[in-house]
Parts: C-alpha cells; sequence; structure tokens
C-alpha cells in the first residue's frame, strides 16, 4: 500500500470538505470514487458504517469520519492555526461545526430531499436552516474588511469554514435562484463565492471515474 486512500464520493458534502482539507494540507491520497449504491466490498470490509469518506492509511488506520478526516491532515501539517488561536476561540470552531453537523444538516435533508420527507415541511425546515445562515452572515459582517477575503472567526480561516461552506453549497444548490437574490445573506454569499473561485475547488469537485480494482491508481494531492 503505497499511498493512503480516500473513499469518496463527488457530490457528499462530508467528502467534499475532507478532500478540501487534504488537499489544502498536501496529504497526497490514492483517490476511490465510489458509487453509494454499488459500494466495493473493500470499503465495506474496512468499515462498518461504509459511508463516504473513509480514510486507509499506509499504517492501516481506518478513519470513517470526515471531521476526523480534517483534524489528521491539518495535524500532520503543523496548521494549527486552523483549530484556533487559542482554547476560547477552538471552542467557538467546534461549536459553529457542531452547529452546521447537527442543526442545519437535519434541516437541509429535510428541505433539499423533502420526497425522502415530508413535503408540507419543506419551508418550515428551509426557514430552520437560513435562520441558521443569517447566524453565519452576521458573524461574516461582524468581521468583514474591504478588500479582505471573509472568514467565520476573527476574519481568520479556520476548520469551521472549510468544514460548513460544502453544506452551504448544498444549501444553494437545493434553490439556486433565491440564494442568490437574498440580500440579508449578502455576506454569507462573498463568503461561499471564495471557495467557488478558489484555484483549488476545480480540482477538489472533479468529477472522477468511478474506482475498479482494475484500474491505475488516481492519485489526489499532488
Amino acid at each position: 500500500m503505497k499511498h493512503n486512500i480516500l473513499y469518496s464520493f463527488r457530490r457528499c458534502p462530508y467528502a467534499i470538505r475532507a478532500r478540501w482539507a487534504l488537499l489544502n494540507t498536501n496529504q497526497v491520497v490514492e483517490l476511490r470514487e465510489v458509487e453509494l449504491k454499488d459500494k466495493p466490498i473493500e470499503l465495506i470490509e474496512i468499515s462498518k458504517k461504509a459511508t463516504v469518506p473513509v480514510l486507509q492509511t499506509t499504517l492501516k488506520k481506518v478513519i470513517d469520519e470526515s471531521l476526523d478526516i480534517m483534524k489528521w491532515s491539518i495535524e500532520r501539517s503543523y496548521i494549527h492555526k486552523l483549530f484556533g488561536d487559542n482554547n476560547e476561540k477552538s471552542k467557538e470552531i467546534f461549536s459553529l461545526i457542531e452547529t452546521n453537523d447537527n442543526q442545519f444538516k437535519y434541516h437541509l435533508d429535510r428541505f433539499k430531499y423533502a420526497s425522502r420527507f415530508n413535503f408540507e415541511e419543506a419551508e418550515t425546515h428551509r426557514a430552520a436552516a437560513t435562520k441558521i445562515l443569517l447566524s453565519l452572515n452576521n458573524r461574516l459582517k461582524e468581521f468583514a474588511t474591504e478588500g479582505e477575503p471573509l472568514f467565520l472567526v476573527d476574519a481568520k480561516e479556520s476548520l469551521a469554514d472549510w468544514a460548513i461552506w460544502p453544506f452551504v453549497r448544498q444549501f444553494r444548490i437545493a434553490d439556486i435562484k433565491n440564494f442568490d437574490q437574498n440580500h440579508e445573506i449578502q455576506y454569507l454569499r462573498s463568503w461561499l463565492n471564495y471557495y467557488f473561485t478558489h484555484e483549488k475547488y476545480p480540482i477538489v469537485m472533479k468529477k472522477n471515474e468511478l474506482w475498479r480494482k482494475q484500474n491505475k491508481p488516481l492519485i489526489f494531492g499532488k
């Protein structure tokens, strides 16, 4: 096993943030794009959850939580400032991520995939998710400096930004027109656009062929 292996799915926000962290911390992995309806046995054998992303290191360690993959990549690169300048800022960062991963994702799913849940409650969930986005927008507005990129904690890019933007992207996809015309979240839209226009965004979002055992390994991060 020459490289760490990442099982991924292009559009999954959890997988996106894992790929983003790996790429931005210069961690080279073999990328294995999988079909969620037809998961490879190799993935199922190493992870009981068998949901992407899953990282298998060259030392046979298996990490199957996206946030843990992000932490792993940051710790290996020694870019510890992404965790915050001090304990209080670190708590703030992880609190934002917790709200995103639990509350926002809950409402996002029930708005974006209303056909799987309850059509009648879709707008209720949209409103609840939007309320969380407004709180993020207000944070960005508070730290905004003209001509400078916007970030969620003290105007400094952190793990919170990396962990949250793929989910805001998913919310936008559910109703692009309303999102792009919502002036109440103008700072949030600028923040998201920073990632959309980032030079590494096309690399992270590149459409790759599904992994097959017989295929030549796809190396991601070089």
